[in-house]
């Protein structure tokens, strides 16, 4: 009856308050958190189709133009433009504008005299001459609508990228849970669509994989993509667990939020090794596989890893438990999807197709986003499956060459060398200020763009919205914070300074006139070449103290400062006062 006459007394939100606990109503997230933690949410709920122009493509494109626009305004505040700034973000910032250059390049109109003699281009200017019309000016893109499409979809990962660079270590912590936390919800969506069968209501794509759980994109496979990425982000923090348990025959030694996190981690690999199974991509629970080695890797490079460490051995634990789990409701339907393929042969094929494609509009590409109207010229009469279009060419590097020509490729070799050296460095030599936790969730981070990179050669994850910002994200966390960059910078100007001022203050005191600035008194004479020192300063006396009063007008206390010998007992002292 207590709870309920406070209930009653106190407002709702005054009551429930007192259940929250004071770290959770005190946090106050910053701007650039929330601002790209939202890009992220987005990013993965409504950018989870394989192709441009979704109302959901619209939506998120709009809600990270002034993400975009706040990253830019506040990374130029923070004043990197300096020398001693490292290169990766000048590296960074110039790998972004060329790639946002590269089809705005790509619809710049030319002349018909210039277009119409480029490669590739013999058969559109062929139409133009059967219809006989005037040649009209055209941009190097076969498809301006879909390399606009294209060009568009760069805006969430562009901003992530740029608002995740600014965040600090904490931030980027929580960052990795809001990552894991939406992992999560996609699971559970997965598992949903499942049980509900093929006509499920939350299955948010027309064209998408019935019998499997897709989550909030469209296709299984870039739904297991995201799974092990969650996975590896999942695993830095049981990392950490791992390392804070002392002894695990000792339940007293285990606290209670050490043992919530404990039980929270495990639920964590059930749920993603579930939701891989469900997706029955077969890309996806091979690079699953690759994850979990490379978990017990990041276990082992740990600067707090130790004889008897426990970090190796919950994450071992926690996998054991989750694949026994998962294979009693999986295991049928992830054989059965090893036997069967139907773009098993089909996937040569596209290869060949669009090597040819390629081949034929070197070496400035067809357009970005245009994979599908020139696939369709090279693709014969047997090639084609029945009530199936080639959307892709399941060879992201295959694809971006054929649209790019040899400016992708490059790009992409430019990005593979500076992530090498990179990962070179975080794993052998890593920031020092950066705690053992930041340091393993940066080498997570690179574990991801390999499994993601690998992907791409078997299929086309990064061409949707959702698995481009999990991958922007991942490339911020390979660069050092720039906040504490700036302090960096701060701090060594003020040291610098200091030093300075430090140097030059005996010769000024040596020749500067000495002069009383503080009352503008006259200076001292030339021949005293210091001042005086200054006297001790001795204590005040009270009026009166040097005069010979009579002995009947002093005080008590007087008397007794005048006779040093006279009794200092309180009882005597009252019995003369009195």
């Amino acid at each position: 009856m207590t709870s309920l006459g406070f209930f009653r007394v106190q407002p709702i939100g005054t009551a429930l308050s007192g259940l929250i606990p004071v770290q959770i109503r005190e946090y106050r997230p910053s701007i650039s958190l929330s601002l790209c933690a939202l890009t992220l949410i987005c990013s993965i709920l409504l950018g989870g189709g394989t192709r441009g122009g979704f109302l959901s493509d619209t939506i998120l494109e709009l809600i990270s133009i002034p993400v975009l626009l706040i990253s830019l305004s506040s990374l130029i505040d923070l004043s990197i433009w300096q020398t001693r700034t490292r290169p990766d973000i000048y590296l960074g910032l110039a790998f972004c504008i060329v790639i946002v250059v590269l089809p705005l390049i790509q619809l710049v109109p030319l002349p018909p005299g210039l277009w119409s003699n480029l490669p590739g281009r013999a058969d559109i200017a062929n139409v133009f001459d059967a219809l006989g019309d005037q040649k009209p000016w055209l941009p190097l893109s076969v498809s301006p609508h879909a390399t606009w499409l294209s060009f568009l979809s760069l805006f969430p990962p562009m901003a992530i990228f740029i608002t995740a660079t600014q965040l600090d270590y904490r931030e980027r912590r929580e960052l990795s849970l809001v990552i894991v936390a939406i992992g999560i919800i996609s699971v559970f969506v997965g598992l949903t669509q499942v049980a509900d069968g093929p006509a499920s209501l939350l299955r948010f794509f027309t064209i998408t994989n019935n019998t499997e759980a897709v989550g909030f994109f469209a296709n299984r496979n870039h739904f297991a993509a995201l799974l092990y990425a969650v996975l590896l982000f999942a695993a830095v923090w049981a990392i950490d667990i791992g390392f804070k348990i002392k002894s695990w025959g000792d339940l007293k030694s285990f606290e209670t939020g050490t043992a919530v996190a404990l039980l929270a981690i495990l639920m964590i690999f059930v749920i993603i090794i579930a939701g891989e199974a469900m997706a029955r991509s077969r890309a996806g629970l091979a690079l699953t596989i690759v994850a979990l080695l490379a978990v017990f890797t990041l276990a082992f490079m740990d600067a707090r890893n130790a004889p008897g460490a426990k970090a190796s051995k919950l994450i071992l634990g926690a996998t054991i438990f989750a694949v026994i789990l998962s294979m009693q409701f999986a295991v049928y339907r992830i054989l059965d999807r090893f036997a069967t393929d139907p773009l098993e042969n089909a996937r040569g094929v596209f290869a060949l197709n669009t090597i040819k494609g390629a081949k034929a509009f070197m070496p400035f590409g067809a357009g970005s986003g245009t994979f599908v109207p020139v696939y369709q010229l090279f693709e014969r009469p047997s090639d084609a499956i029945a009530n199936t279009y080639a959307n892709h060419a399941h060879n992201d590097i295959l694809g971006l060459w054929l649209e790019t020509g040899v400016l992708g490729p490059v790009l992409l070799c430019l990005f593979v060398v500076w992530f090498a050296f990179r990962t070179v460095k975080l794993w052998r030599r890593p920031a020092v200020d950066a705690s053992a936790f930041d340091r393993t969730l940066a080498r997570a981070a690179t574990v991801i763009i390999v499994l993601l990179l690998a992907h791409s050669f078997v299929d086309y994850p990064m061409r949707t919205e959702a698995i481009m910002a999990v991958f922007a994200v991942c490339c911020a966390l390979i660069i050092e914070p720039l906040n504490e960059a700036e302090d960096g910078i701060k701090f060594a100007a003020s040291l610098e300074r200091y030093l300075v001022r430090r140097k030059e203050a005996p010769k000024a005191k040596a020749t500067a006139a000495p002069v009383n600035s503080s009352s503008l008194m006259p200076a001292a004479p030339l021949g005293l070449s210091e001042r005086e020192p200054p006297r001790p300063r001795q204590a005040a006396r009270r009026w009166g103290a040097e005069i010979d009063w009579p002995e009947e007008w002093r005080s008590s206390d007087q008397k007794d400062q005048s006779n040093p010998k006279s009794d200092t007992n309180p009882a005597t002292k009252v019995d003369r006062e009195s």
